[in-house]
């Protein structure tokens, strides 16, 4: 009888902790890994608008996909942008990026630093690049260095060679003398 009991104990501890057919199959599509249609080392990529170059990028990795159609960058990420007249005006750095081609959108995350060819730099954790709007933005807290200023805040808006720039929400104190 003990035996008989001791049996059925644990075929009913069996059949309790397995989960039913339909969940795990559940579980399996949300679990479903993305495999890159196409992955590339050492990467350059440009991108034209209205027949110019606008950016050039490139990194260690990247992987492209088609659901949802984007380009992933990893290690040594780094845009070049250019002006309207196809010269050099500013180059970004991150650790990681990632292009979402439905919204014309390249987010870059981790040590983001910005440098113009004019000499202002940015650094921040995560930044976007706006192609449709040529224009780069962050919600994150930033440091902007200028020829004459070292500015602190939170959230950012600018052109790419950060000639024409937003602080939302600046932070910290400046003492300069004004004249008459």
């Amino acid at each position: 009888m003990t035996l008989r009991l001791i049996f059925s104990i644990t075929v009913l501890s069996l059949i309790a902790t397995c989960d039913p057919v339909g969940k795990s199959l559940e579980q399996a599509k949300v679990e479903e890994v993305r495999v890159p249609t196409q992955e590339s080392w050492n990467p350059t990529i440009r991108i034209n608008s209205v027949g110019k170059e606008t950016v050039q990028a490139s990194a260690a990795y990247s992987a492209h996909y088609d659901k949802p159609k984007e380009i992933v960058f990893i290690g040594r990420v780094q845009l070049d942008f250019f002006g309207q007249d196809g010269e050099h005006s500013s180059t970004m750095t991150a650790d990681t990026g990632r292009i979402d081609d439905s919204r014309q959108l390249f987010t870059a995350t981790g040590n983001v630093y910005v440098k113009s060819d004019s000499g202002a730099t940015l650094v921040t954790n995560i930044l976007y690049w706006n192609e449709n709007e040529a224009s780069i933005y962050t919600d994150q807290s930033i440091v902007l260095t200028t020829d004459s200023d070292t500015l602190y805040g939170v959230g950012f808006e600018s052109d790419a060679n950060l000639e024409n720039w937003t602080i939302t929400q600046p932070t910290g104190v400046t003492y300069r003398e004004f004249g008459e």
